[in-house]
């Protein structure tokens, strides 16, 4: 799955593997070395584990200090879902989960009035399509920071700090209508989604475009159309 996120992110990144450095933290250190020559991070997402649970404990102690450097150096960093949460986390947000609102598959987006004016967000239409995967919530923000996007069941789609390169996404703007399908197959016994489940889940996917876009253009707008992208962490 690891492999997917890592293909995915490339594709939508408007760049090639080769100026990505994967690191697993799950299996390699994590120290500010790997900052010294970072053009931007991006943390991956991750089915595998889950903060309401306490999963990885150590892995999430450590990035708290990672990500203060990283943002103390304005290195632009990028969360996606399982990433957005650990970025929540060690900024001292705080994540919890509620199965009631879970969002698996296609869901509307919608900017708000912070998001409407965010670079990054701004040549998105209001509402858009994203794909999305998750039962843990964002419901407090690291102190700071500005929602700017929601949906209807989870408020807190994507965060920023102003005026710095640092946002956290819960939606996935690296997956498509494959790509979900694909995990929604991979994690159907841990996560019990039966063969009904899974159809309705396939009936209601929509391609979304818009949302694909943002990988490449966090890449373009913070570090640049022919800067390559050195380093990034992989959850």
């Amino acid at each position: 799955m690891a492999n997917q996120e890592f293909d995915l992110i490339v594709k939508y990144s408007g760049r090639g593997a080769e100026e990505f450095r994967r690191v697993d933290t799950t299996r390699e250190p994590i120290n500010f070395a790997l900052l010294d020559h970072a053009a931007a991070l991006v943390l991956a997402g991750s089915g595998d584990y889950l903060i309401s649970d306490g999963d990885i404990p150590e892995i999430r102690a450590a990035l708290k200090p990672f990500l203060t450097e990283a943002r103390a150096r304005r290195v632009p960093t990028l969360g996606i879902c399982f990433g957005g949460q650990l970025m929540t986390e060690a900024f001292d947000g705080r994540i919890e989960n509620d199965e009631s609102r879970a969002e698996v598959g296609t869901f509307v987006v919608t900017k708000t009035e912070a998001g409407k004016t965010d670079p990054l967000f701004a040549n998105l239409p209001n509402h858009f399509d994203a794909q999305l995967g998750h039962k843990d919530h964002i419901v407090k923000l690291p102190e700071g920071a500005v929602c700017l996007t929601s949906s209807d069941r989870s408020a807190n789609q994507a965060w920023r700090f102003p005026g710095e390169p640092v946002y956290a996404l819960t939606f996935h703007p690296e997956l498509d209508v494959a790509g979900t399908l694909f995990r929604v197959d991979y994690y159907a016994e841990r996560y019990h989604i039966t063969p009904a489940i899974r159809a309705a889940i396939a009936a209601s996917l929509r391609e979304s475009p818009e949302a694909n876009r943002l990988v490449r253009h966090f890449l373009d707008l913070f570090v640049g159309v022919d800067n390559p992208v050195e380093k990034s962490v992989d959850e």
